[in-house]
C-alpha cells in the first residue's frame, strides 16, 4: 500500500475515534462525570467496546442506546465524521506539505500539535454548539498548545536564520486584532454579543495564525460563517437577543484561513 495512503486511512480512523473523545469529553465536562468508563447519560448502561466503535456502533444501533433505546442524536455521529474528515484534511493540504513529506522534524512536530490542538477545539466546537457556552480550563489548554505550536515555528525559524522583528510585530498584531477586538465587544455588551470565552478562544487563534492580515481574514470570515448561518436561524425563531454560539464560527474560520494562508498572503502582496 502506497505510504500517502496509509497515512490518510490512518488519521481517518484516528480522527473518527478522536471525534467521539471529543464529543464524550464534552458531555463529561457538563455533567461533571469522573467515571472511568464511557456509559449512556440516560439509563447509566456502560458501554461496551463494540458500542465505542466510530461511526459504525452508531449506524448498527441507529443512534440509540443498547439497553434503554433513548436516542443518542446526530452529534455524536457528526463529531465522528467532522474530526475525521479534518485530519484528512490536514494532512493533504498542510501549508508546508513539501516539508513534512520530506521528514522535516520541525514539521512533523508542528503538525502532530496541531493535530492535538484540533482535539482541544473540538471539544469546544460541540460544547459551545450545544450549550452556548466554553468551559475556562479547556480554553487555556488550547492556549498552552496553541503557544507550544508557534513555539517550535519559531525555532524552525530561528535555526534556518530567517528571524526577524517583523515577526513579533505580526504576531502582535494578531493578538490585538482578533483576541482584542472580541474582548472589547464583550466588555462594552457586558457579555450580551459575545462571550468571555471567545476572546479567550481568539488567543491560541491568533499567534497560530502568526500574522496581522490573516488575523484580519480569520476575523472577517468568521462572522460572516456566522451570519450567513444564524441570521436565517435566529429569524426563523424571532428571538432578537437570542444566544449565538460564536465559538464554532471562530475555528471554522481559523480553519478556512489557516490551510488557505499562502493565497491570503500573495493576494495581499499583490
Amino acid at each position: 500500500m502506497n505510504t500517502e495512503v496509509a497515512v490518510t486511512i490512518i488519521l481517518a480512523l484516528m480522527g473518527a475515534g478522536l471525534g467521539s473523545f471529543a464529543c464524550c469529553q464534552a458531555w463529561r465536562i457538563r455533567k461533571s462525570d469522573k467515571s472511568p468508563r464511557s456509559h449512556c447519560m440516560n439509563c447509566e448502561y456502560q458501554l461496551k467496546w463494540f458500542d465505542n466503535i466510530p461511526v459504525i456502533s452508531w449506524l448498527f444501533l441507529r443512534g440509540k442506546c443498547r439497553k434503554c433505546g433513548k436516542k443518542i442524536g446526530f452529534l455524536e455521529l457528526f463529531s465522528e465524521i467532522g474530526l475525521a474528515a479534518i485530519f484528512v484534511f490536514s494532512y493533504l493540504f498542510w501549508p508546508w506539505r513539501a516539508s513534512l513529506l520530506s521528514g522535516n522534524g520541525f514539521e512533523i512536530a508542528k503538525f502532530i500539535v496541531f493535530l492535538v490542538e484540533l482535539v482541544i477545539f473540538w471539544i469546544l466546537f460541540v460544547y459551545d454548539a450545544k450549550w452556548k457556552e466554553m468551559p475556562t480550563k479547556i480554553l487555556l489548554v488550547s492556549v498552552a498548545v496553541g503557544l507550544i505550536w508557534t513555539g517550535i515555528d519559531w525555532v524552525q525559524i530561528i535555526a534556518k536564520g530567517d528571524f526577524s522583528w517583523q515577526m513579533v510585530m505580526e504576531v502582535t498584531g494578531a493578538v490585538i486584532i482578533l483576541p482584542g477586538f472580541y474582548y472589547f465587544m464583550y466588555r462594552a455588551s457586558k457579555e450580551k454579543w459575545v462571550g468571555s470565552g471567545d476572546a479567550i478562544l481568539c488567543l491560541p487563534l491568533a499567534i497560530m495564525l502568526e500574522k496581522f492580515w490573516l488575523a484580519m481574514f480569520c476575523l472577517f470570515g468568521s462572522n460572516m460563517i456566522g451570519s450567513v448561518i444564524m441570521m436565517p436561524v435566529v429569524a426563523a425563531k424571532k428571538e432578537k437577543h437570542a444566544m449565538i454560539p460564536f465559538g464554532p464560527f471562530l475555528i471554522l474560520g481559523f480553519l478556512i484561513v489557516f490551510f488557505c494562508q499562502h493565497a491570503i498572503i500573495d493576494f495581499i502582496n499583490f
